[in-house]
């Protein structure tokens, strides 16, 4: 080592105490990773940090207005000293009196791809770096160039590319992406837990360890019709994975349905859960991934659902970004919460979560179960959930929870059928599609759900129909086993969810009469998951907004009304649960 050059890290080490600040003092890391954070820092003077993993520390850019999507803007970038890779994790207080105190969170984060190689040294020498970002907000290529004559002072300029727009991200989204916390927030959370504290002392909570790997999950009976009452409170049934969050310190966990560990997952979910201001807790939610119009996705979490590369999930966080959503607190700071009634424990849990963020509260409404379901019918969420509340949490299935699906409803076009397995006649199932103008694509096949007369009548229908060659130009099954049919035949399909390629999920088909359709519906214009109200292809389906009838220019609407409501009670009757739960095919009747 030159006796010029100082060793790594000397000059943050120099202006910090170990003793006095929560930051880390890390070494420099070995290895060529590319790692990149900026930091939101209300010190002094609020500033964003932008930090780049080179040589094995962290090189370090204030930028007092925040990076800038619009190419136009050169936002000023000074240029200060290296900080050791663990400091991309950093969150919290520097206390007053020391070097750079305030609130830090961290804005983004995500890794980088070096734009002109990798003598990023070498590059920064010459005073220009050109870099491709994968974060969870900020995308695209950047340039950091050096301004004439100075030393440390940059410019950070966003290249034009598709990631560019017009309103600026820091304005947009304020909170960390590990915390889910503003700085705002981050700064009050003393105040934050001695209001949890003070909670719990006068709910009497009594001290005992609840341990997550131990506990059995709580679970709802479900039922087929929504219901209101005094008693109750409602919630939406989030389409994601059930987990059991578990914190002792430093140590979290997240633990599955079955009691398996999926921590390393959710690597954002785990860190934003040791983000809180309490160190032990137990908490019962769901790992979601909401799509562009913010409803939970269970098609786009399959994306992560089953990753255990970490490389691999680390870049599926930028893609495929993951939320916490809890609704129940088990434990809190020591105290055993499970004997609470269900409204006391919620209160205790919402003084400890954010409402937005990586990790966020589950909120809940009271009484009104009817409307409830009906709104989210018409967001096409999965279903909610009833809850009394006064319910314990008792580990086990209970008619204390009742959960109740949304079902969609659109019809589609039979164009076939599949040859019948096994003891089952006549066929096996349905391939159904949609017309897109006057293409009609491949959807999906349904089957279950028939019974051995409904097989028989609806096959009889189709034999005067055949065809040798498939009727749909887009998306057709190839090979052995299928039957066509010409496409004169409309269904009624109800399902939970549009797939990613445009099928669907949960169906099957209901003891209704088979009808014939001179008409065929269109294809809505949807590709993938929702985007937003004004897009989706279900938008007035469950509304009651009655059919138009049309050729495949025209889009044949559904006429579902909803659900007809329990009689208000304390609890479901038998006959409102069913055996199990399935989507359902209904043929329409009276058709033309």
């Amino acid at each position: 080592m030159s006796r010029d050059r100082p060793p790594p890290l000397h000059d943050y080490r120099t202006k910090r105490d170990p003793e006095r600040t929560p930051e880390p003092f890390g070494g420099r890391r070995p290895g060529d990773s590319h790692l990149f954070v900026v930091q939101k820092h209300a010190a002094r003077r609020l500033h964003y940090d932008l930090r780049l993993e080179i040589d094995g520390v962290l090189k370090s850019w204030a930028v007092p207005k925040g990076p800038s999507v619009r190419p136009a803007e050169k936002r000023l970038a000074v240029h200060v000293e290296d900080h050791p890779v663990e400091y991309a994790d950093f969150e919290g207080a520097i206390p007053a009196g020391n070097y750079g105190a305030g609130a830090v969170i961290v804005w983004d984060r995500g890794w980088y791809r070096p734009v002109k190689g990798d003598d990023l040294l070498d590059q920064l020498a010459r005073g220009k770096l050109e870099v491709e970002l994968f974060g969870l907000k900020l995308r695209g290529r950047w340039t950091l160039a050096r301004m004439s004559g100075k030393e440390k002072d940059w410019l950070l300029l966003k290249t034009a590319d598709p990631y560019v727009g017009e309103q600026e991200l820091t304005d947009r989204y304020p909170e960390s992406v590990l915390s889910g916390l503003t700085v705002e927030e981050l700064r009050e959370a003393p105040a934050k837990l001695a209001a949890l504290r003070k909670r719990l002392q006068a709910l009497k909570v009594p001290l005992a360890e609840v341990l997550a790997s131990e506990q059995p999950l709580m679970l709802a009976t479900p039922a087929a019709r929504p219901f209101s009452g005094r008693e109750w409170l409602f919630e939406i049934k989030y389409d994601g994975v059930r987990v059991l969050a578990s914190r002792a310190g430093e140590a979290v966990e997240l633990y599955g349905r079955s009691g398996q560990v999926v921590t390393a997952r959710y690597p954002e979910v785990a860190r934003a859960l040791r983000a809180l201001p309490v160190e032990r807790f137990v908490l019962d939610g769901e790992v979601v991934a909401l799509d562009e119009g913010g409803r939970p996705s269970f098609q786009r979490l399959q994306a992560r659902m089953h990753l255990t590369n970490p490389l691999d999930i680390e870049r599926a966080r930028a893609t495929v970004p993951v939320t916490g959503i809890f609704f129940d607190g088990l434990a809190l700071d020591g105290g055993d919460l499970r004997g609470l009634p269900l409204l006391a424990r919620k209160a205790c849990l919402q003084l400890l979560l954010p409402a937005r963020g990586v990790v966020r509260y589950g909120d809940h409404v009271l009484e009104h179960g009817e409307a409830f379901f009906e709104a989210a019918s018409e967001q096409w969420l999965e279903g909610i959930v009833a809850k009394k509340v006064t319910s314990q949490y008792v580990g086990a299935r209970s008619r204390d929870w009742i959960k109740l699906k949304c079902q969609r409803r659109q019809e589609f076009v039979i164009g076939g059928y599949t040859a019948p397995q096994g003891s089952r006649g006549y066929f096996g199932a349905l391939h159904l599609g949609l017309y897109d103008g006057a293409r009609l694509v491949y959807v999906s096949k349904v089957g279950t759900g028939f019974d051995q007369q409904r097989l028989q009548t609806v096959w009889a229908r189709l034999q005067p129909l055949s065809r040798p060659t498939t009727p749909f130009e887009v998306g057709s099954p190839v090979g052995p086993g299928h039957q066509w049919v010409e496409p004169r035949l409309v269904c009624e399909v109800r399902f939970t969810e549009w797939t990613r390629d445009g099928g669907i999920r949960h169906r099957g088909v209901p003891p209704r009469t088979a009808r014939g359709a001179r008409r065929a519906p269109a294809l809505p214009a949807f590709s993938g998951p929702a985007r937003g109200q004004g897009d989706q292809p279900h938008e007035g389906l469950l509304a009651g907004r009655g059919v138009y009838e049309g050729g495949p220019d025209r889009v044949l609407r559904g006429r579902g009304a909803a659900p007809a409501p329990l009689p208000q009670g304390p609890t479901p009757g038998p006959d409102a649960l069913p055996r199990r739960n399935r989507g359902e095919i209904v043929f329409p009747e009276g058709r033309p």
